[in-house]
């Protein structure tokens, strides 16, 4: 045996050692480097799955439309609309916010055999989008924009608006025995005779 070979078996074991301290630290590295990658596509892809959930049929969902206008009693049984505003928690792609205004709807409540009787309109105009307001010397809604002019029951009586208030679904909901108005709250396309929700 000469002195300058190698030992063997020595540095077969210091290769082996050698050659898993470099795969182990290529394996770290790598989930190192992917884990940033796969954290991003999750973030990504985060509003894309809230938009699959929400595209049931569920009565759930359906539920989730509707927003709590205020109790039955608090609401006068005179006939005459009163202007609410609407106030929902807003969900953008990443973004939540709480409390957000998103519009205003009248509501007016009658009694008719003993049973009350709830409409509600949104408060938009349908010509242009300008906020109507309701006018009690006149009876009637009126857009300060243009001039439409609406009945009670939401109808067109004159202006350029080319169809009626919008009306929304009403439902009441009984809350430990206090019934609450709750109105499926909607916006709509304006300018066009059809009735066109958006969204």
């Amino acid at each position: 045996m000469n002195h300058g070979d190698p030992v063997p078996g020595v540095n077969d074991a210091s290769e082996r050692r050698s050659f898993l301290t470099r795969f182990s630290a290529a394996v770290v590295g790598g989930i190192l480097v992917l884990f940033p990658f796969a954290a991003g596509w999750g973030v990504l892809l985060h509003p894309l799955r809230n938009r699959s959930k929400r595209s049931g049929t569920d009565d759930a969902l359906d539920r989730a439309r509707f927003v709590r206008i205020c109790a039955l009693e608090a609401l006068p049984a005179d006939g005459v609309p009163h202007e609410f505003v609407v106030t929902a928690d807003v969900a953008d792609a990443w973004t939540r916010a709480a409390g957000q205004r998103i519009g205003s709807v009248f509501v007016a409540r009658s009694e008719a055999a003993g049973k009350p009787q709830v409409t509600a309109f949104t408060a938009t105009c349908p010509h242009l989008g300008c906020a109507v307001e309701f006018n009690p010397a006149e009876n009637r809604f009126e857009c300060p924009c243009h001039e439409s002019a609406f009945a009670k029951d939401g109808q067109k009586l004159f202006g350029p608006s080319l169809r009626a208030l919008d009306p929304l679904e009403v439902k009441l909901v009984d809350d430990k025995g206090t019934q609450e108005i709750w109105v499926d709250f909607q916006r709509f396309r304006a300018g066009i005779a059809e009735r066109i929700p958006i969204g």
